[in-house]
Formats: C-alpha cells, structure tokens, sequence
C-alpha cells in the first residue's frame, strides 16, 4: 500500500487542481507539476504524460544557429526523443517531471517537421522554419496594430504580407484590455488563476494575420527579413497601459526595489493612472490581494514565464509612458527588467528599445534624456529614437514603419554585423571656446536637417535652465557649433527639449538625433606647452615615462615613428631623453633635456611615491627591461638624480603599476616576454634594499596593457586592475577585458570588483591602454585606451585569415586581407578611442560617467598628478600617430 502526499515546492496545498497563493502572488502551476512524496517500495511519477510550452505549435520558427535548447515535461524517468531535419537527442525526464534536450546550431531553412515522443506518446509539429526570432513587449504602442497605422503604411505592410514571406506570428493577446470598466467575478477569478492571455499559437504571415498584429513588430520583421533572407518569428506579448514593474520577477523586485511591492494601488512609486484603471477594473472583487496586469511582477508570471525560456535571438520594447511621471524610479526599474529577463533566459540578449516619443506633456524631455542616458549603464542594447513623429494630442502616433526599422537598424548593426548605421546622432560630449559650443556626436556621420533647413531646437545657456534659443551649424560633417548673441560664456547644452519638438537633425541614413541635455562639467581642462626638442620641433611620444618632482614635469624615454608613418611602413623609434619642464609658475614653462636615461625604452610603468618618482621596466627594439630607477629633481642643480632600486625578478613590459601602504606593486603585460598573471610586489626602504615577493596571480585571462589604482575600500587597501588584452593563441581568439578585479593586500585574496560600465552607443568599454589615478579617499578615475570592437577585431583578425584559408573561403579571405591592409589607414576617428572619464568609487562600488571629451582618446599617454592637477601627456590618437599635446584637467567632485 503507499500513501502520496501532494505539495507544492512551496509546501502549499494544491486545491482543484490549481496552486493559489496571493500573499506570495507566485504564478499558477497545475497539480500534475508539484513535488510528489511517497511510502512504500516503488512510485509511478506522474506528471500527465507528454507536454510542450505554449510556444510549440505548428508553423513555429526556431532560432538558428544557436545550441536548439527543446525542453517540456513527461512522466518522471521516461525517455523523450527529439527528431528534427535529420538531427536526434535523447533525454530521460528527471523526478520533477522536465527534460531538456539540446541539439547542435541548425542553419536557416524548413519547413521541417519537429517530432517528440516518448515511449507512449508523441508529438509533431509540421511548417517548421529554422530562422531568427524575437521577442517583442511593451505596451500600447507596441501593441499598435497595423490595422491602426497610416493609410499608405497599413496598405504597405499588408501588400508585404500579401506575398506569405517566411514570416511567423505568434500573437498573445490578452483576454480583456484594460478598458475603463468594471470586471465580473469571473474575469476576476481568472486573473488570480493568471489565466489574463488568449490561447494561441504560431500563425503564417498573410493580410489577414499581418492586419492584427504589432506594426512596430511587423516593420521590424520585415526589414530583417529582407536584409537577413531568412525565416523570422516575432512573439508579440505586449499589454496596453502596462508599467514596467508589472513586467519583473518578483525574486528581483523584492531583492533590489521591496518599496514598489507594498500597497500597490496606494503606492506613489506607482502612476497614478494605472493605479486608478487597476482599481476601476477589479472594483468588484472582495479579495484584498486581487491581481490584475498592472500588478508589478504580473506580466511577468503571467505572460513571460510561460514562454519557459523559448529559444530567441533578442528582444524589442517599446515602453515607458505608464513610467514617466517618476523618472528615477524608472531608471532603477528598467535596468531590472533588462537583469531580470536576461537571467531567465540565462544570456545577454539584445535588447533594443524606443524612446518615447513627442506630445505635450512635459517631463518628456527629461523622460527621453534619461532613456538616452540608460544606454552607458546596461549591455547589448540600442534606442531607437521616435520623437520626430509624434503627435501633439495623440499618445499613439501612427506612423509606425519608421520606428520598427529603426529598431532593426540596431539588430542588423550590433547583432548581425551589418554596415549600417544603427542609430541617428547620439550626443557624445560638448566642449566650450569662447561664446560657442563645441558638440560631438557617435553615429553622426553625414549630419544634416530632415527638412533641407536650419538645425532648430539647440539652446544654450551659462546657468543650467537659463536656456535661449541658439545658432547652429555643422562642421567638417561630424562637429555642430551652436551659440547665441544673448550668452557670452556658455556651459550648457541642449537639444530637443520640447514636449512636442520639431528638432531636425539627422544623419547620412536619415534617422534622427535623440534629445540631450548637457551637464555642468566636474571637469576643468587646461594646457600646457606641447612636448618638444628643447622648445624646438614637436615631439609627440606614445608610452613614456612621467611624473612630478620638486615642480619639474619629467617626461622620459617614450616611442614614436620619426621618419614615415608607421601607415607607409616607418620604422618605430625608441628615446632614452628625459624632458623637463617648470610648473611652478616662477620661470618661462619651456621644455629642455635635462637628462638620459641609461638606454632608450617605452612601455614601462610610472609611480609617485613619498621617497620620489619610480620607473619600472620596458622595452625598446632589442628586449625588455628588469631595471627600476628612482628619480628625484635636484633644483640647485637643475637636473634629476637617478637611483637604482632592485630589479625586477624578470623582465617586463606594457604591465601596470601602483603604490600602497610602502610597498610597489606591479602586474600582468608581458614578463619574460609572455603575457602573464603574476603580481610582485617591493617594500621601499630608506636604504633601497629590499626583494620583490611573488604574489598571488590574478585570474582569468593574461592582461598586456592594463591599468592599475589603489584605493581605501570598506575592507582596507586594494588595488584595482582594469582592463589589459590576452592575445591570440594557438587558435584561442585574442580576450580584451571589459572588466576590473581588485586584490587585497592584506587578505592576499583577488576578487572579481565590477563590469565597465557601457560606452554612450552601448557598446563594451575596456581602458586597455588608458591611465588610471586614485582620486580623494574614495574614487578612482579611470580614462582613455583603445575602442573595445576596433581593438579586438585587429587582434583576431590574422587568426580568422588563417581560419578562412584553411578552410578555402576564398571571399571572406580576401575581405579579412583588405581589412588587414586598410587597417592603418583610416582617419582618426574610426578607430573610436575612449573619449569617456569614469569615476569607480571603491565604497559603494558603484560607476559615474563624469564627462566625455576627445581630449581623453588617447592610447599609451603618461599621466602625472600634481596637487589636484591631472595630466595627460602625448599618446596615440590612432595606431602609429602620436601627439605632442600635454593636457591637464582638474576633477571637482563638489562643483
């Protein structure tokens, strides 16, 4: 005899035939699913025998070339097979009554038939297509169907759909909108059941099916399918009036934003209208915890989970209108949404998104620069901007083609690898001369106004909110100058800033520029003279020797192509002059040599301590270097002294330095001409003897090129590595580090500290050939390197030749060559260097963008401190290209 006793994983009791527990508001799961106990010698788990997700029905597509995750429920312990155009996988259900079969990448095409069976049942899906699939959310503007759109537009799409491209459709509708009316009982009962969708399934693409669905997913679709000429799925779950919060886990919301939880429907956090529809909706209802869709965490239960992480390429979304009233509030929620999703998925998808766009309601503005603004702080995303076709009265503007593709634009660009603009003209950073505003933008490549006329909508002021209307003109195709009779000395900027704005700026591709207003600047920038040949020619140098003594500005060793370019196949010079230069302000600031070191090198380390200015290492054309010099400015006799410390216990090269606590630390680069892992440290005494000690090594990947800071954190000391570059190996492809460790000198323990925040075009930062400087008690500041793609893409590149030659893929061999020749050749700005001052501060450990500015896109500068005075000397602003330029900014974290 045995004894079952049903529970849920919770413990809960399952009540005909459905789990219900609205003080935890955790979705609805049938009996069959819950845990099963047992007396006796032997039990038959029964789960209801062979079950797929909602997703999986005839004419659904499966992503391609990606690992086909197929997974559902069966009995516990029976075998499940997956057959599919030729490819098999077996798998035996596990006591919770799931299995998970993962068949190899497939490549696009069909239709195919999707076969799953057990030893009793089997299941099978016809007019299967292998292709891209996206899953595409939001709210009303999202669910704007394309029977809604513009004349010429609807008839467009529906003639698209006429042809049945190899389009699918999977539309989930919900059972009731959220109209203004009351909901009977069992509409009520439903929604605590989170019974709120409309059964579907996977639909051909003709007018009929193309007339109900999305319009902003449709255009999407069919300009990647145009592009890709491949199958495309779009899963269309998009809920109007729906807020953010609705869309989140509840495990997320309770661990990072408890206070949206509490008394939702009294909750300020919350927009008042969506609090007011929910209450108009469920009047009705006696139950204190009813549910209803603009409940946070609802949509997700509800709409989300249910999809049991079906296999996709990304994600749209176009959302935010039932958030705007509380802008910081949606900041915070929509990065969780992005965390939130993405976990359950279990991968970074894309996630492309779209500004709100243009009608009199005034903290749309600001509403659409913090959008803007959420593209540095979450990964693998793009904002399609909509404001140029707004409607005054309307919260639905109709033109919605324009928006779609835009939105694919980003895909095809950042997913797809197409050369395409992605975006109309980000704002980048502004720089002020005189009466005039200096404004750079990323993907601002061939700027003019949509119209033919003057740009409209830049202002300008010298007090934030002081802003008058301003003249402004594009130069060179890439920089705008704006500025305005009435403001002599402005320091601010802005662009778009109306509800309504009939701003006019688009790029070569026609899309247009996002709103942005500037902040006021942390960060006060100055110069100092060139480097030069004792005050002579201009001597720009990458990768020197620096620092401050006594007021003299030492600049030394350093590398450059004197002759030809290193583009015309100039050959790189190595210097062993040390320069100087007087920053006390009491003689002329001229530069002169006043000193040698004892051979020429570069790619060193530089370190103040309180004993004077340490140089360590590097390199030149004949090998790298162990050597470590002291160096101190002797006034009296207007030249530095050099000391010789203990060498290094092997010889090393582009590796990172730091001091702390008496002790020099130096790491990763190349020792013994290898990339390495390994830390040393010297203890400095006044006698200069001492030992350099063998640490522990960092882990992950070898880093050529890094940054090293050390800073007080909550726990003590430590030092912070950023970034730095393992290269190609075998045929492992190159690593560039995207991301910061810390190690604790005390503990002798490496932690991983934090991820890069992202550049302003959404992209991965890494400071790999940048600087770095500890900043008050509390911050680092980290700057310039090479642009993560550009870098990485060079690095692997002679890998991916040899990889299309072996395999005889003449085309793509050719195009890699080109690639390769042309490398050296572009302008300046191609290779996209850091123009990006982020500030690490070591006790929240938290990242703050303080300012963009081309000043910073250097690559192998010096940096030295003096006082409050940071300064940035020479570089590279491209491969093989230096400049002589010296600048010195001072960061104001009160200002």
């Amino acid at each position: 005899m045995f004894t079952f006793v049903f529970v849920t994983p919770d413990g809960e009791k399952a009540v005909d035939g459905l789990v219900y527990s609205p003080d935890k508001k955790l979705p609805a799961v049938h009996a069959q699913k819950a845990k099963v106990a047992c007396t006796g010698n032997s039990v038959t788990h029964g789960y209801g025998g062979l079950q797929m997700p909602v997703t999986y029905s005839d004419n659904m597509v499966l992503q391609r070339e990606k690992p086909l995750v197929i997974a559902g429920i069966a009995n516990a312990g029976e075998e499940v097979t997956v057959r599919i155009a030729g490819q098999q996988g077996q798998a035996v259900t596990g006591a919770n009554g799931k299995w998970s079969v993962t068949l190899p990448p497939m490549k696009a095409g069909g239709p195919y038939t999707l076969s799953i069976s057990t030893g009793s049942e089997r299941l099978d899906y016809t007019n299967v297509l292998i292709g891209e699939v996206w899953l595409c959310s939001g709210q009303s503007n999202m669910a704007f169907q394309v029977n809604s759109a513009i004349d010429n537009q609807r008839k467009a799409f529906l003639e698209f759909a006429a042809g049945k491209p190899q389009i699918r459709l999977f539309d989930m509708k919900p059972r009731w909108a959220t109209n203004a009316v009351e909901w009977g009982v069992s509409v009520l009962d439903s929604l605590n059941r989170l019974q709120y969708y409309q059964d579907t399934e996977w639909k051909e693409c003709n007018e009929e099916t193309a007339n109900r669905f999305s319009a902003v997913a449709f255009a999407f679709g069919q300009m990647l399918s145009d592009s890709l000429q491949v199958p495309v799925g779009l899963i269309l779950n998009a809920i109007g009036g729906s807020p953010t919060e609705a869309w989140v886990d509840r495990q997320t919301l309770e661990a990072e934003f408890p206070d949206i939880l509490y008394d939702w429907r009294q909750n300020d956090l919350i927009q008042e209208w969506a609090r007011e529809r929910a209450s108009l909706n469920i009047k009705k209802s006696t139950n204190k915890q009813q549910r209803h869709p603009y409940e946070p965490c609802y949509l997700y239960e509800s709409g989300i989970q249910p999809l049991e992480k079906f296999p996709i390429r990304g994600i749209i979304w176009y959302q935010g209108e039932s958030n705007a009233h509380n802008i910081e509030a949606h900041e915070k929620l929509f990065r969780l949404l992005t965390t939130s999703w993405r976990e359950n998925w279990r991968e970074e998808l894309p996630f492309y998104y779209v500004q709100l766009s243009s009608i009199d309601r005034p903290s749309w503005p600001r509403f659409r620069d913090s959008q803007r603004k959420l593209m540095q702080s979450i990964p693998n995303n793009g904002m399609a901007v909509s404001s140029d076709k707004g409607d005054s009265l309307d919260v639905h503007p109709r033109h919605k083609r324009e928006i779609g593709e835009r939105l694919a634009h980003w895909a095809l660009n950042k997913t797809y690898g197409h050369d395409c603009l992605p975006s109309g003209p980000l704002y980048r950073s502004v720089s002020f001369k005189a009466d005039t505003a200096y404004i750079t933008f990323d993907y601002g490549e061939g700027m003019h106004s949509s119209d033919g006329g003057e740009l409209r909508t830049f202002e300008i002021a010298e007090h934030d909110g002081l802003f008058v209307p301003a003249e402004a003109l594009i130069t060179d195709g890439k920089m705008i100058k704006a500025w305005s009779s009435q403001i002599k000395h402005p320091k601010f900027v802005r662009y778009g800033w109306q509800p309504f704005t009939r701003a006019n700026l688009v790029n070569r591709e026609g899309l247009p520029a996002s709103t942005f207003c500037s902040e006021a600047s942390k960060v006060d920038w100055s110069g100092l003279p060139d480097l030069s040949d004792d005050g002579k020619s201009a001597l720009g140098v990458s990768a020197p020797f620096a620092g401050i003594s006594n007021g003299q500005l030492l600049v030394a060793g350093g590398c450059n192509f004197p002759g030809k370019p290193a583009a015309e196949g100039g050959t790189k010079q190595y210097y062993s002059e040390i320069y100087a230069l007087d920053i006390t302000g009491q003689t002329q600031a001229e530069w002169r040599v006043a000193g040698q070191l004892s051979k020429p090198l570069a790619y060193g380390a530089s370190i103040a301590t309180p004993q004077g200015i340490v140089w360590i290492g590097g390199n030149n054309d004949k090998g790298a270097s162990k050597e470590v010099f002291q160096v101190n400015w002797q006034t009296t006799e207007g030249k530095p002294s050099i000391s010789k410390l203990p060498e290094l216990p092997v010889t090393m090269d582009n590796f990172a330095a730091a001091y702390a606590d008496g002790q020099i630390f130096v790491t990763g680069g190349n020792q013994q001409q290898r990339p390495s892992n390994a830390l040393y440290s010297l203890r400095l005494t006044e006698s200069g003897n001492g030992e350099w000690t063998r640490l522990p090594d960092f882990p992950g990947p070898a880093r050529i090129q890094p940054v090293l800071a050390a800073q007080q954190s909550q726990d003590g000391t430590r030092l912070y590595l950023t970034g730095g570059f393992q290269p190609v190996s075998g045929r492992q492809r190159a690593i560039v580090s995207t991301d910061m460790l810390s190690y604790h000198p005390e503990k002798k323990e490496w932690r991983q500290e934090s991820i890069l925040p992202f550049s302003a075009e959404g992209s991965p930062n890494t400071l790999t050939g940048g600087c770095a400087v500890s900043s008050g008690n509390s911050s680092i500041l980290l700057m310039g390197g090479v642009n993560y793609t550009r870098f990485r893409d060079a690095l692997n590149r002679p890998l991916e030749i040899e990889q299309a030659t072996a395999a005889g893929n003449t085309l793509l061999q050719d195009s890699l060559q080109n690639e390769a020749r042309n490398y050296l050749l572009h302008p300046v700005e191609w290779y996209k260097f850091n123009t990006t001052l982020l500030q690490y501060n070591t006790f929240t450990r938290q990242w703050n963008v303080l300012e963009e500015n081309e000043k910073l896109a250097r690559a192998g500068a010096g940096i030295a401190i003096n006082g409050d005075e940071i300064i940035l000397i020479n570089g590279e602003l491209k491969p093989g290209i230096r400049t002589p330029e010296i600048n010195m900014f001072i960061y104001d974290p009160d200002k």
